[in-house]
């Protein structure tokens, strides 16, 4: 009895040590990230003060109260603790005055509704493609290549462009009525939301890629030793296929948050969509310092934060993992 609880406590210990350690990775990323973006904003030419009519007439004023004045690492320090508490103060060009908190706020959510539906979508199909492909010739998979080998953007104007030609003839025709999210992208309706999840979960090679790690997990898992052993006890092999599925699959969808993130910029411009990828785009063109460090430290904590659930999923369901660690 004993040796049985001796042997719980380290293993509990290496899981406590495994989590602490990625947890400590989690912060001392989004810290570097905080500074990449200070730093990039910092040496890049220009500042908000030039897009305005009368700006170098308040120039001195203006970069004493907005900060400009102050070296990076003052700047630094500052937006950490003021971060620490809330603040990352007010939009100087998008929304004078505004709190970034308030604007950024709505952007993340609306934005958070397309990434995860498509997330789930991605890995959904790489699933059920995975599990009717894995280990033989298909045509699917072919099908699939040429699915998702179109940019995000080009898929979207593509899907737009034929829906709305062949909607359009058919209301000419006097086939259907003109349906109410006639023309795309202009008019907000599902059908919108939908393609921009469809084309998320797909586009820019994501399937393709999503298709190519599942299915040479799936392949690798079936042939493993662990496999043909439960099969030879009569066990179920889909039983252990699954439970040995989470650890790569957990780590494979916390791997596309990051590409899903940045084809959500490009997305929301092209589909009209007023999401925290829109918005980070006109900070950008605006010099809004402060929305900009607002909506990419949300975007960094967003990829870090899923990549950390995805290493804590790992590490509670691989306990080579907490050996490792």
């Amino acid at each position: 009895m004993s040796g049985g609880s001796s042997e719980d406590a380290v293993a509990a210990g290496r899981l406590v040590r495994a989590l602490v350690l990625r947890t400590g990775w989690f912060v001392a990323t989004l810290l570097g990230a905080a500074f990449l973006l200070q730093a990039l904003l910092w040496a890049a030419p220009g500042d908000p003060i030039d897009l305005l009519p009368n700006g170098e007439e308040l120039r001195a004023d203006l970069e004493e109260e907005w900060g400009l004045d102050e070296p990076l690492p003052v700047r630094f320090a500052g937006f950490v603790a003021r971060g620490l508490q809330g603040d990352f103060g007010n939009s100087l060009t998008v929304r004078p005055g505004a709190s970034v908190v308030e604007l950024v706020k709505p952007a993340v959510a609306r934005s958070f509704r397309l990434l995860l539906p498509a997330l789930l979508l991605g890995m959904g199909l790489a699933l059920v493609l995975g599990r009717l492909t894995a280990g033989r010739r298909s045509a699917l998979r072919r099908l699939v290549e040429v699915l998702s080998v179109a940019p995000v953007f080009l898929l979207a104007y593509v899907i737009v462009v034929g829906l709305n030609d062949v909607t359009f003839h058919a209301i000419q025709a006097g086939w259907i009525p003109r349906p109410d999210w006639f023309a795309l992208p202009g008019q907000a309706s599902p059908l919108r939301t939908a393609i921009a999840i469809a084309v998320l979960a797909v586009g820019s090679s994501s399937l393709i890629e999503l298709h190519a790690a599942t299915e040479n997990e799936i392949v690798q898992i079936r042939e493993s030793g662990y496999v043909e052993a439960a099969i030879a006890r009569g066990g179920s092999p889909g039983k252990h296929e699954a439970w040995n599925l989470i650890p790569p699959l957990s780590s494979l969808a916390s791997s596309r948050v990051t590409f899903m993130v940045g084809g959500l910029i490009i997305l929301e411009k092209v589909l009209l969509m007023n999401g925290a990828g829109a918005l980070l785009w006109e900070a950008c063109l605006r010099r809004d310092y402060n929305l900009a460090m607002g909506l990419t430290l949300c975007a960094a904590l967003v990829v870090c934060g899923a990549r950390l659930l995805g290493d804590v999923v790992r590490v509670v369901v691989d306990p080579r993992l907490r050996s490792q660690a």
